[in-house]
């Protein structure tokens, strides 16, 4: 788990004192982490969050808007507390972005745990979500229960959440248009007319046209265009 990485060499070297050290050094504009984990994201950390370098993008797993759910995944934390720390994570950076990942159809998931999730995901107003129907995996503790939510009800719930992703990720996504994107230049997606591509600092997917190769570098688009998993501008 990233947030709770601890220096072997120091004992009291926290990765939000990793993410303070890295903000100093010279050359390096941005600082990204991949998912973390809710219970370990402490009030150290929160004060790491407002960090300049830091990108305007967290991603924070929730897996279940089910505390019996979350219980059974040995989530060490409560629906009530998650929401509690997305409240405080904006409370720093009121306009983040925040990602989660969440599983649906998990072993003894009612059509009540479900809903509960949906209500979770419109409270919390993810940004973007990585959804997953569960199966099972040997060796896990959750392989030793009965797979008990028919395939087809997966994907129905599977399906409700990704059209609730889909309308707030538009809804967001057009609060951009008329407003100036710092992108980092990632790649050129179309060489005949010259589109490049990179992400926002709330990891928003970025395009616009450029005469000179811009990979690698950082630089302010203004927004055009909104549409459902990318946004359209012209290089300032």
């Amino acid at each position: 788990v990233v947030n709770n990485y601890k220096a072997p060499d120091a004992e009291d070297f926290s990765f939000a004192d990793l993410l303070l050290e890295i903000n100093q050094i010279n050359g390096i504009n941005r600082i990204q982490f991949v998912s973390v984990d809710p219970q370990y994201i402490d009030d150290e950390m929160l004060e790491a969050l407002a960090l300049p370098k830091i990108i305007n993008y967290l991603h924070l797993a929730v897996q279940s808007g089910s505390d019996k759910i979350l219980k059974k995944m040995n989530r060490k934390y409560t629906v009530e507390k998650f929401l509690k720390i997305v409240e405080k994570i904006r409370k720093v950076r009121p306009d983040i972005a925040l990602g989660t990942d969440i599983i649906v159809g998990f072993p003894g998931e009612t059509e009540d745990d479900f809903q509960k999730t949906v209500e979770l995901y419109k409270t919390a107003d993810f940004d973007i979500a990585y959804l997953a129907q569960y199966s099972p995996r040997p060796g896990t503790a959750a392989a030793r229960w009965a797979d008990d939510v028919p395939h087809l009800e997966k994907e129905r719930r599977w399906r409700i959440l990704q059209n609730l992703m889909e309308e707030i990720v538009l809804r967001k996504n057009q609060k951009y248009v008329g407003q100036t994107a710092e992108v980092l230049v990632e790649k050129r997606v179309d060489t005949e007319k010259n589109i490049y591509a990179g992400n926002s600092r709330e990891y928003k997917l970025v395009e616009f046209e450029s005469k000179v190769d811009m990979i690698g570098k950082i630089v302010k688009v203004k927004i055009d265009k909104a549409e459902m998993w990318r946004l359209v501008g012209e290089i300032l």
